[in-house]
């Protein structure tokens, strides 16, 4: 269970604040019967990029490692990587819809914590989503992990709100969707709420979120009581 110590409330973005599935349509309209297998592929190799560019010490922001793994995707199932379709699916990043719950659920945590993201994305990709769903006025920060050239899970991400707050890592609630970033952020002391949208499986690497939501609706309620 969180404790009553929380001042800052982190939010990864993909999967927990934005779905991923609202480029759907766009991939299904270019790629028709393919465009699942693309999906799955595509978000399998950005998050392996991210890794592997970390651990390799090469670098390149989030926009043009999520074009790299776009790119990997369509020749992994046949299709040529044209520069017109992945520029129109990339594009697609700046409008990704929030999940339905968001704004709500952001407006009754507003005022009682400080609300920020923590993301691997770069800020000007975070910048553009946020206000494409009109989130400007609820969400007070952007942490990215650009600013250091690495890549969640290393803890030298998940200590930035730390230096960039002045707060201590129990003083943060990190909230992700994801199962690796749940225990990414517990392996650095932070408090932790996995929003589990779907069902899965927890990593099995010792580490245990602090709470499980189905949604940020119930992260609210849990919070108000």
């Amino acid at each position: 269970m969180v404790s009553r110590e929380i001042k800052t409330i982190l939010f990864d973005a993909y999967g927990t604040l934005f779905d991923l599935a609202s480029i759907d349509s766009a991939l299904s309209e270019l790629y028709g019967e393919k465009a699942q297998e693309i999906a799955r592929i595509w978000r399998q190799k950005q998050l392996e990029y991210s890794w592997l560019r970390t651990l390799m010490g090469r670098y390149v922001d989030f926009y043009e490692l999520t074009g790299d793994a776009l790119a990997y995707a369509l020749e992994a199932v046949g299709l040529e990587s044209s520069s017109d379709g992945r520029k129109a699916l990339m594009q697609e990043y700046y409008r990704l819809k929030a999940f339905p719950e968001v704004a709500g659920a952001l407006s009754r945590m507003k005022g009682k914590f400080h609300l920020a993201i923590l993301s691997n994305a770069n800020p000007s990709l975070l910048e553009r989503v946020v206000s494409f769903n009109g989130l400007d006025d609820l969400l007070e920060d952007f942490i990215s992990a650009d600013e250091l050239h690495l890549y969640k899970p290393s803890p030298a991400i998940y200590q930035l709100p730390e230096k960039k707050l002045g707060l201590a890592p129990w003083n943060l609630l990190f909230v992700s969707a994801n199962t690796w970033d749940v225990a990414g952020a517990a392996a650095c002391g932070l408090q932790v709420a996995w929003a589990m949208r779907e069902p899965a499986v927890p990593e099995k690497l010792g580490l245990k979120p602090d709470t499980i939501v189905k949604s940020l609706d119930e992260l609210a309620t849990l919070l108000e009581r």
